[in-house]
């Protein structure tokens, strides 16, 4: 299985590729991509942190994860001024934005949701270097005209009766205090479980990007199971994609980015998913005109996890608004 690892030796080769890549594209065609002098690049981390369920055995430790968080804060490898956290503990969140703020050595602010399974412990944050950017507005969108985002657990047994059941998009607006421009962050967990959900999830997404001409960036897990051999993803993918509304900035190489131990076989190191990817970056809008890239951040032993570890990759994508 080809992996394409994203760590400190190769980041020289690859930024310098992406600058030169950039460079060559102002040079050939300046009156289609002009940059502004005051538009600096910016980088966005998003992670499953994987978090723990209640009265459930432990799958991680939010104490490793954070220390993981800030290495990665730290390297100049993959420093991010936005950094997108799902199925995340709503008490480990000081944990992870000190860990971000300790790593960057700057303040940062944030925005966690409510919404969230498991009595509310499979939540969505975003995190933001306060030195570049201001949390100018954030909404959770349980629904949008016709589509829903989420739906109410109806199971009049269930402990969650009457709780939002799944993971509603947190849409958070930003403020470049470069230069006063604003555009939107999504952070997403689709439902996995429910099909049904993640694709009305999906088509909700396109009708909101539609509705709001803003710039805008979804980063997260997507649960789109995009299979490398067959270049397709589910009902949802193909959902959220068919009007060309969200386009994927697609890693290249693609590398799987999920570790699901198949419960059939006792051996750790047997993927049920193999090769395939859940955790995604688009963009829509105007954000669709800027360069961009990203990458799946591979790490030395990840894959397998076990239980102190995230069972999902972060991945990285790195902008140059227009």
């Amino acid at each position: 299985m080809a992996r394409h690892v994203l760590d400190i030796q190769n980041y020289n080769l690859a930024m310098k590729h992406f600058w030169l890549t950039f460079a060559f594209i102002c040079t050939c065609s300046l009156t289609q991509v002009a940059f502004p002098q005051d538009t600096p690049a910016f980088t966005i981390v998003a992670w499953n942190v994987e978090s723990n369920r209640p009265n459930q055995p432990p799958v991680s430790d939010s104490t490793v994860i954070a220390g993981q968080l800030k290495e990665l804060m730290t390297s100049d490898a993959t420093k991010s001024q936005i950094v997108v956290l799902s199925e995340l503990e709503p008490k480990d969140i000081f944990r992870y934005t000190s860990a971000v703020s300790e790593g960057l050595g700057h303040d940062v602010d944030f925005v966690s949701s409510g919404s969230g399974g498991f009595e509310d412990t499979d939540s969505l944050a975003v995190i933001i270097d306060r030195t570049r950017f201001e949390i100018v507005s954030a909404i959770e969108l349980h629904r949008w005209g016709s589509q829903r985002g989420n739906f109410a657990v109806d199971d009049a047994k269930s402990s969650d009766f009457g709780a939002l059941r799944s993971r509603s998009p947190l849409a958070v607006k930003l403020k470049d205090l470069s230069n006063s421009r604003q555009f939107w962050i999504i952070a997403n967990h689709l439902a996995r479980g429910e099909s049904d959900l993640r694709i009305d999830q999906a088509k909700m997404l396109v009708e909101w990007a539609k509705s709001i001409n803003e710039p805008m960036i979804s980063a997260g897990d997507h649960n789109f199971d995009f299979d490398f051999h067959t270049q397709h993803g589910n009902e949802a993918f193909e959902a959220m994609t068919k009007e060309n509304v969200w386009q994927w900035i697609k890693p290249d190489p693609l590398v799987d980015s999920n570790w699901s131990q198949d419960r059939r076989v006792r051996d750790r190191a047997v993927d049920r998913y193999p090769d395939s990817i859940l955790d995604f970056i688009f963009v829509a809008n105007q954000a669709k005109t800027w360069i961009g890239e990203s990458d799946v951040i591979v790490r030395e032993g990840d894959f397998p996890d076990d239980d102190k570890t995230s069972d999902h990759r972060p991945i990285i994508g790195r902008f140059q608004p227009q």
